[in-house]
């Protein structure tokens, strides 16, 4: 399931809408760990990359402070402007938000102390091309800090939902290292492709963590309101096939839901941070 600007684009408002809650399980923990990484100090500049909704970003220009900025970015343009009108609500001065392609950033060499991504090079078509992007606009020594989903056996949260699809549809696995959530969960794959695209002091590390979701039709509907590509494929389905899929997807996460009707299934975050390389 390769992704694309329209997907994502229709599922900026969900995710505008999720920005509004406190965030929680799998990808609090990131941000977490990112922002600890991270060590960001006041009137430093930050780059976010596939930035979404702009929750990292929000977090990092905090740490920065007024003399400091952050530039939130996607490649969606819906998602860029649902970020604007978030930080502009809020009042929040030293962010920018722009529209750029991670794989061939339209900015100058060398202007950022940091660059942060959270779920995002994993879904690039060239992630290895993103990433000699983000060395090329670090300045020396900058710091890149990054998360992206485990390999797929370690997040059922997700794992289940999308093997339900492709049973389904009879679509035969994804080639190796094809750009999808679990592209870049191996480990030593990912500290390779960083010290490949020019980046030093290399540390990779395994989150251990959960999803936690009210209730088994509460995680078929989070999954669906977050994933662009993943709504694409399913939307166009007659209701026989859509059921048939949801049904197929709530059986297989049925061993995680708890005494009192939540679902708690394991997630496993692959976290890494580097310095730029002489």
């Amino acid at each position: 399931m390769t992704s694309n600007r329209d997907e994502w684009g229709a599922a900026a408002e969900h995710w505008a809408r999720a920005a509004e809650q406190e965030e929680v399980g799998a990808s609090a923990e990131a941000a977490r760990w990112m922002l600890r990484a991270a060590d960001l100090q006041a009137g430093e500049r930050v780059l976010e990359v596939a930035g979404g909704a702009g929750r990292v970003g929000l977090q990092a220009a905090s740490a920065v402070g007024p003399e400091g900025s952050v530039l939130c970015s996607d490649f969606s343009e819906q998602m860029v402007r649902v970020a604007r009108e978030r930080f502009e609500r809020l009042g929040i001065s030293n962010v920018e938000t722009r529209a750029l392609d991670a794989q061939s950033l339209d900015l100058d060499a060398e202007a950022f102390d940091a660059v942060l991504c959270r779920f995002g090079y994993m879904l690039m078509p060239d992630p290895l091309q993103a990433l000699r992007e983000s060395a090329r606009v670090l300045r020396p020594a900058g710091r890149l800090v990054l998360a992206v989903w485990g390999e797929a056996e370690q997040n059922p949260w997700l794992s289940n939902l999308l093997d339900a699809v492709m049973s389904h549809l009879s679509a035969p696995p994804p080639e190796p290292g094809a750009p999808g959530p679990f592209s870049l969960g191996d480990p030593v794959r990912l500290r390779e492709m960083l010290a490949g695209a020019g980046f030093a002091e290399v540390e990779v590390e395994e989150i251990e963590t959960e999803q936690v979701y009210e209730s088994l039709d509460g995680w078929w509907e989070k999954l669906l309101g977050v994933g662009g590509p993943l709504k694409a494929v399913l939307d166009p389905l007659p209701d026989t096939e859509l059921n048939a899929i949801r049904d197929a997807a709530l059986a297989s996460v049925e061993e995680f839901v708890t005494d009192d009707g939540s679902v708690v299934v394991p997630a496993t975050v692959v976290a890494a941070r580097a310095r730029k390389g002489p």
